[in-house]
């Protein structure tokens, strides 16, 4: 190869090229050019993944030429090998090239271009095979994005057995760095139930990022992402999903997993601002709390000439549908299924049935593969059909007909707050996706409180009450973090007095006003943000209503954390 490259810089993105990590797996860039490339690869994992490729292309030709190829080749004919020592001789003796030389000359170079042309021929075939070994048997993609993060969720977080009544926790250590700062962070769950926060919070600086690094947080964003495009490939002992978004605060993440069991390994978060957040897990283990009071029981002694008894035998369980059900609630729950998705659970004489309509393809076939793995449960969910999407969007909810766009009555003071139109639509479409958060969350509570009222959640064990009520709890939360991204929007309100609001005297009560004033609050966040037809107060009175409601849900949520939903049952 030509070592007298000229220096070529980095990529508009910053990155080599595939010339420049070619150039630096054959030793010819120049010291301070190999230097560079090789700092870059020690930060950047996908420049590094995309060396270890070509060096594992480079490796597979080579041994296929030296123990499949070359051995396969004939023999040189009879005394062809000394040919290059006689011409050598002649050469040396300076004699001037006569006419047999120069025809002996013309046929060795007819030769050598004959054998060239077969030795071309059988490169190019090489390399046929190469690319097949390297592309294809290395690197298949053979699930698709949902599966893949399904079976990594499924990794990190296995469902618990209904026989396992020990409580198992998931202790995980991760390195999280954004080319400047590192830190080393601890997290731990209890395997079964939903992960304590991990939703991305979308800060690119490793000292404020508290999220544990989980499958579950990388499908949470995925899943927000409009517009999206993935691709799953594998190389070698490791497969990576890489999805990139438009319009989102990350365009682009990757999450890299063992092959062989989908375990997470790494993740990669890049900002729209290009800053980028690696994670790497250190170290997993997932421990089991060991039984002080286990004994080992002996077995009964039979006295000899002692009569026979027959065994017992026991007749089969009879199927408990009120644990049946709520395993399958808790299933679609911890998948995040119960946000939006249009499903219909009811009872058969043999077990629960889920039907509907997914939201997507994927949505179904992940919902099609894990809770077909529940037992007495019979799934019937559909993939949606496909259709013309309208040319505008629709900010529709359950139990919220469309809405047409009309002036913003709140115009003038975002106008006045947002001198650029590219921070004024950031932030229009933060409220809108705080409003539209909360009020899923509100939905999915008044449906597990119409659900089960108390006597029915009597009917339960006390471990799936638990269930329940962690459902509840996680709810609660989520709703909470979702109410206080609207803050910014309460502090651009003119000042003005907030009611205070009638509080219920029991939790159950408490939900379901919570859930009338959080539609209420997304109505007006709609009309004061993005405007809607159904304006029907003026900008003052709308931004009052709007205080009054939003110190509502803050209270209301105040009190069902101090309520008996709120706190862990001892």
């Amino acid at each position: 190869m030509n070592t007298e490259n000229d220096k070529t810089a980095f990529t508009a993105d910053g990155h080599p090229d595939e010339n420049q990590l070619l150039l630096a797996l054959e030793r010819e860039l120049s010291p301070e050019e190999a230097a560079e490339v090789e700092q870059h690869l020690g930060n950047c994992w996908s420049c590094r993944a995309r060396s270890s490729e070509m060096q594992s292309g480079i490796l597979a030709f080579v041994e296929y030429r030296e123990k499949r190829y070359l051995p396969s080749l004939e023999p040189p004919p009879h005394d062809f090998g000394g040919f290059p020592g006689k011409l050598n001789r002649i050469a040396a003796e300076g004699k001037p090239d006569g006419l047999a030389f120069r025809i002996w000359r013309s046929i060795w170079r007819f030769v050598t271009s004959s054998s060239q042309v077969k030795w071309v021929s059988a490169t190019a075939a090489t390399m046929v095979v190469v690319i097949l070994w390297t592309q294809v048997l290395l690197n298949p993609s053979t699930v698709s994005a949902s599966e893949f993060l399904a079976r990594a969720t499924a990794a990190q977080n296995p469902r618990t057995q209904e026989i396992d009544r020990v409580s198992r926790t998931a202790h995980q250590s991760v390195r999280i760095s954004n080319g400047q700062q590192t830190v080393v962070r601890e997290f731990e769950w209890t395997v079964g139930s939903p992960i304590p926060g991990g939703r991305w919070q979308m800060k690119s600086e490793p000292s404020t990022w508290n999220a544990p690094f989980t499958a579950d947080g990388f499908a949470a964003w995925r899943e927000s992402v409009s517009i999206r495009k993935d691709k799953v490939k594998r190389s070698g002992d490791r497969s990576t999903l890489d999805t990139t978004a438009v319009d989102d605060l990350v365009k682009e993440a990757w999450l890299v997993v063992r092959a062989s069991d989908f375990h997470p390994l790494e993740q990669h978060i890049r900002f729209a601002d290009d800053r980028q957040l690696d994670f790497e897990e250190l170290s997993f283990q997932i421990r089991t709390p060991q039984r002080p009071n286990s004994e080992s029981v002996a077995p009964a002694r039979i006295a000899p000439n002692s009569p026979t008894k027959a065994p017992k035998v026991e007749s089969e369980p009879t199927v408990d549908l009120n644990e049946t059900e709520l395993e399958l609630r808790y299933a679609i729950f911890a998948n995040h299924w119960d946000l939006g998705e249009d499903l219909l659970i009811g009872r058969t004489p043999s077990g629960v049935a889920v039907s509907g309509t997914a939201s997507s393809g994927d949505r179904a076939a992940s919902m099609q593969s894990i809770l077909s793995g529940l037992p007495n449960v019979r799934i019937s969910i559909t993939a949606p059909v496909a259709v013309d999407r309208p040319t505008a969007p629709n900010r529709s909810e359950p139990g919220r007909p469309p809405q047409a766009s009309s002036t913003p009555l709140l115009k003038d003071i975002l106008g006045r707050a947002f001198t650029s139109p590219e921070q004024r639509r950031e932030f229009v479409d933060h409220c809108l996706a705080a409003s539209d958060a909360e009020l899923s969350h509100a939905w999915a509570l008044k449906k597990l409180v119409d659900r089960y009222s108390e006597p029915e959640e009597r009917l339960l064990k006390t471990e799936s009450q638990d269930k329940l009520r962690g459902m509840l709890r996680t709810h609660l939360q989520q709703l909470a973090d979702a109410n206080a991204g609207l803050d910014p929007l309460i502090e651009l309100l003119p000042s003005s007095r907030t009611q205070e609001p009638d509080v219920p005297g029991n939790w159950r009560a408490s939900i379901l006003a919570l859930f009338a004033q959080a539609q209420h609050q997304d109505s007006l966040v709609a009309s004061l943000v993005a405007g809607t037809l159904a304006n029907v107060q003026d900008a003052a009175a709308a931004s009052a209503s709007l205080r009054s409601v939003h110190h509502a849900i803050g209270v209301l949520l105040a009190g069902l954390n101090n309520s008996e939903v709120g706190s862990q049952r001892k």
